[in-house]
């Protein structure tokens, strides 16, 4: 019976997960990924802070430029968060080992909490850098129909 259960929840989060993203080539698209994030915008792959640094700073928005330094910072706390609470975790299973003690579970069970935080902190700065893609497709990537009249003809220009 449980395993019956079991594979029927498995179906159901398979046919409830989508294995592929869509890319639309004219917006600013975020490929998420655990290390590192990548950026897709006009026929270029962004990676790491240096190049998205390039690419939401030359917009001079106020708002982007926020929310790509709260990924930032999270992730870096993340990270610090995640491989403090790893040692820790590793540190105190190792001491309870040798002798049980009320310390000793506070080191591992710290060192959990610890790297649960951790990656609490890296999953809310790929949300930040996501909002700040969608704020960036927002305000500067509109599409738009011009229609221009001269002397003897017509003219239709689709800017995207």
């Amino acid at each position: 019976m449980k395993r019956t259960a079991f594979v029927i929840l498995l179906c159901i989060l398979g046919y409830s997960s989508q294995a592929q993203q869509r890319i639309d080539t004219r917006q600013m698209n975020f490929l998420p990924g655990a290390k590192p994030n990548n950026i897709l915008y006009h026929d270029t792959l962004y990676m790491g802070s240096k190049q998205f640094m390039s690419l939401f700073y030359r917009t001079k928005d106020p708002e982007i430029i926020h929310y790509y330094q709260k990924h930032q910072s999270n992730k870096i706390a993340g990270n610090v968060l995640g491989m403090l609470g790893s040692v820790s975790t590793i540190v105190g299973l190792a001491l309870l080992s040798d002798d049980s003690g009320g310390a000793r579970w506070a080191v591992a069970g710290g060192g959990i909490a610890a790297t649960l935080i951790g990656g609490y902190l890296v999953v809310k700065g790929q949300q930040n850098l996501l909002t700040a893609v969608m704020l960036f497709n927002n305000k500067y990537n509109r599409t738009a129909l011009n229609i221009g009249l001269g002397n003897n003809r017509a003219g239709l220009a689709f800017n995207f």
